[in-house]
Parts: C-alpha cells; sequence; structure tokens
C-alpha cells in the first residue's frame, strides 16, 4: 500500500499573503483620501485668496470714489435747507451754525453735536438738531423744538412758555400767537410766573384746555386769576384751587356767560362787574 504524500502548508505564508493585501489596499485608500483633501484644501485656499483679493479691490474702489467725491466742488455745501424751528430767524441760525458754503458736506456729518450745541446754547426753543444731506451737497438742518404750553405778553409782543419751563428768545406778535395756548399777562416776577406756572401744569389736562388767559395783577400773591375761553372768569388759590375744581363744572353749569367763579376761599359765584369785564377784556 502506497503512502500519500503529505504538502505541509505554512499558515503564515498564507496569512502573510492576505495581510499584505489588505494593507496595500489600505494603503490606496490612504492615498486617495490624502489626495482628496489636498485638493479640496487647495481649492478653498483658491477662493479665500480671490475673496480677500475682491474684498482688497472693493475697498480700494469705494475709497476712490470717496476720495473723489471729497475733493471735488459736488462735496461743498452749495445750500441750507432749515426744517422745524419756523419761529426763529432763518438766516441768524445759518449765522450761529457757522455752516459756509466753501465748507464739506462730510465735515458737519462728522461734528454734528458742534452745530447743535451752538444753535441749542443760543435759542431756549430747541431741544435738539439733527443733519442729513438731499441731492449731494444741501444740508438740511432738522430742528426740534420744546412744545409751546402758553405765551407770556411782554411790552411789545409775547414770548413762548417753554415745557422746560424757560421763556422763548423770540418776540411774536399777536398774530403769531396760537389762540390754543393760554396767554400769562401782568407777570413781573419771574417767581409768580414759575409758581402759576407749576400749578397750571398740575390741573387736568380738560380744564387746561378752556383756558385763555392767566393774569398776574392778582391782589395776593397766593391768589391765581384764569380768563376762560367761555367768558368767565375763575379765581384761586394757588395752594387750593387743584382741589376745589370739583367743584367748577357743577358751578359752570348752573351760570351765565361773563361770570366771576369765586373758588378762593369757599365755592360761589356772581355776575362780572362793568369795570370787570373792561378789565379782562370782555367788553
Amino acid at each position: 500500500m502506497t503512502k500519500k504524500r503529505i504538502t505541509k502548508i505554512d499558515p503564515k505564508e498564507k496569512l502573510s499573503r492576505y495581510l499584505d493585501h489588505q494593507s496595500k489596499q489600505k494603503k490606496r485608500k490612504n492615498q486617495t483620501k490624502i489626495s482628496a483633501s489636498l485638493s479640496k484644501l487647495h481649492s478653498e485656499r483658491k477662493n479665500a485668496l480671490f475673496k480677500r483679493l475682491g474684498l482688497i479691490v472693493g475697498i480700494s474702489i469705494l475709497f476712490i470714489i470717496a476720495l473723489g467725491y471729497y475733493i471735488s466742488p459736488l462735496a461743498n455745501i452749495q445750500s441750507v435747507k432749515i426744517e422745524g424751528g419756523t419761529d426763529l430767524p432763518l438766516k441768524e441760525v445759518v449765522k450761529t451754525s457757522e455752516i459756509r458754503p466753501s465748507d464739506k458736506v462730510i465735515d458737519y456729518l462728522l461734528h454734528l453735536n458742534d452745530v447743535n450745541n451752538k444753535l441749542t446754547d443760543k435759542y431756549t426753543e430747541v431741544k435738539n438738531v439733527n443733519i442729513s444731506v438731499n441731492h449731494f451737497n444741501q444740508l438740511v438742518l432738522q430742528i426740534n423744538e420744546y412744545k409751546t404750553i402758553g405765551y407770556i405778553k411782554k411790552e411789545n409782543g409775547y414770548c413762548k412758555i417753554l415745557s422746560h419751563g424757560k421763556l422763548g428768545t423770540q418776540l411774536l406778535p399777536w398774530n403769531k400767537v396760537s389762540q390754543d395756548k393760554p396767554v400769562f399777562i401782568g407777570y413781573n416776577h419771574e417767581v409768580s410766573l414759575k409758581n402759576n406756572l407749576k400749578l397750571f401744569n398740575s390741573l387736568p389736562s380738560d380744564f387746561q384746555s378752556q383756558i385763555k388767559l392767566l393774569s398776574g395783577n392778582t391782589r395776593r400773591k397766593s391768589q391765581v386769576i384764569f380768563l376762560m375761553k367761555d367768558g368767565n372768569v375763575v379765581i384761586g388759590n394757588v395752594s387750593t384751587l387743584k382741589s376745589k375744581l370739583k367743584y367748577y363744572n357743577e358751578i359752570k353749569t348752573k351760570v351765565g356767560k361773563n361770570s366771576l367763579i369765586d373758588l378762593e376761599v369757599g365755592a360761589f359765584s356772581r355776575p362780572l362787574t362793568p369795570n370787570e369785564k373792561r378789565a379782562y377784556g370782555l367788553t
């Protein structure tokens, strides 16, 4: 009986070939990934470079345009337009602002506070000033004023009484006085005006709107006199009038036109005398 020949197989040799094959495959894959990554990185760097160059070129063009505008006559102020501040002298406002035709528009946009401070320092009416530009070289001053709560009679005209407690700088004729606002007359002392103004501001808005005139020609410092739009006169005490207004509407419905409603001590009414009518301008 013939013995079969046994061939010896080295498992390490077989496994080694397999492992070498696997290793080569991984190397190929890694090389492919590295190549793709390098290609992507190169592309990203190229795009980033183009973006930076585009940004630099864009900024340079804008700078050249801005510089060209600044040194051109188009950047010089050609005119000044005033909006708001209707009772202020416009030529004087421009002169006070120290704006000159040869100046550059951009300089005033960058130094807005300088113009604002010059105008608010001179005119008590001016609350603040905004600056804008029309048609490249027309400077527009938007003047915002304090609210007018009334007028005070002066020797030759009327001044605004402003919401922050100061008087306007301009002396106005009667036709410039708003008929919706009360007029303070006969106030020769600033203290009495401040006291009555403080009282007026504390009164209900519906009562304020009915007042035509406040008179400082009183017998006592504590007394206050209101001429109402309906032709009646109200007398009160600075300290107690506000608390007594609850009687006003009730009394008003019972009296006729040109009556005196006295809330100073008690609460009563009577018709005005002919002399009182003349004194309050009701005849």
